[in-house]
């Protein structure tokens, strides 16, 4: 067996030698992430939280039910309090020592993600086994000795579980997937025949090509690049794509988007370049608080609604609230050479 110093130095070269063929220079990655994130700050143009995110809001949101048991089981570790079977151990008996240093290790983490402006319960997902082994001695030693009440509390905790993965994977925000799922469908359909999508959403809406996966379906969707080599002093100005599109979405169709021209064939998602604009495609997908745009947008082209889904009771972004809506050309689409 190596040691673990020789083992840890292999896969850090290792490593860094991936990065330097995927890259074609010496990076880290990690200290790109930081300088990113904290030394240029680049991260709150996608939105600005709370010091207290990630207790209040991310770690709710990422245990559930199980938050009150890690909270303990936390508490327990810092202190060096170790319950076991429902039995608490001395500071000095094993596990102790391991699991205070993955508590230190969760609470290093919340505070140095607390410090970047912009902050996602994803960023946390790394954390979930360690919480999961904190919440687990007092979990144990709430249901040890068993009992028909404790039973019943254990029957309920599962139970809300099973209702919250229940609505989060398959009612709330499946408009999203479905309609990834229908214009794949419109291909396979006709397979001869080649597909133009524009999605008229905020950034990264769908899963996009984890779906889409014909070449032959040439789809783009508003852009949303950050302020990268834009001076400080400009950025509180600085206006990405789908910003533009939803100061005012009617004028933006009309100003970049010409029906004398062919669909895209270039399947270009990225931002048009000045003065370039785009072909109205075969297919337009947004969300249903936007049909009133879309609709005077496109009052003298041949569009036609051609799909609806739900996709959420509620949303925090008003930009992503109502049904999901497809309109199609009402026009044939030009056979793949």
């Amino acid at each position: 067996m190596l040691p673990d110093f020789v083992f840890s130095t292999c896969v850090l070269a290792f490593s860094a030698l991936c990065d330097r063929l995927y890259y074609h220079t010496w990076t880290l990655p990690q200290l790109q992430f930081l300088h990113f994130n904290l030394a240029q700050d680049l991260a709150v143009f996608y939105g600005r939280n709370r010091p207290d995110y990630y207790l209040t809001e991310g770690l709710p949101l990422l245990l559930t039910t199980a938050l009150p048991f890690a909270v303990l089981g936390l508490s327990r570790a810092l202190l060096g309090r170790v319950d076991l079977e429902g039995k608490s151990s001395k500071p000095e008996v094993p596990p102790g020592p391991v699991l205070k240093v993955i508590a230190w290790t969760v609470v290093i983490v919340i505070a140095v993600l607390s410090m970047v402006s912009h902050k996602e319960v994803r960023f946390i997902y790394p954390l979930l086994p360690i919480l999961n082994i904190l919440s687990a001695g007092p979990l144990v030693s709430l249901f040890t000795p068993q009992t028909a009440s404790r039973k019943a509390i254990l029957a309920l905790l599962v139970f809300i579980n099973i209702i919250i993965a229940g609505y989060t994977t398959q009612i709330h925000q499946r408009g999203v997937i479905d309609v990834l799922h229908y214009l794949r469908h419109e291909h396979e359909q006709s397979p001869q025949q080649r597909m133009s999508a524009g999605f008229f959403m905020p950034c990264h809406s769908t899963p996009w090509r984890s779906h889409l996966a014909y070449p032959e379906i040439e789809a783009w969707a508003l852009t949303c690049e950050p302020p990268i080599g834009v001076p400080l002093a400009e950025r509180d100005r600085y206006l990405d794509e789908a910003d533009q599109f939803y100061l005012d979405p009617t004028a933006w169709m009309e100003m970049n988007l010409d029906s004398g021209l062919k669909d895209d064939k270039q399947g270009d998602w990225r931002n048009v370049t000045e003065g370039q604009k785009r072909g109205w495609p075969q297919y337009l997908i947004f969300f249903a608080q936007l049909e009133d745009a879309v609709k005077e947008a496109t009052r003298d082209l041949a569009y036609q609604e051609s799909w609806r889904g739900f996709n959420s009771h509620w949303h925090d972004d008003w930009r992503r609230r109502g049904d999901v809506v497809v309109y199609k050309k009402i026009q044939d689409a030009e056979p793949v050479q």
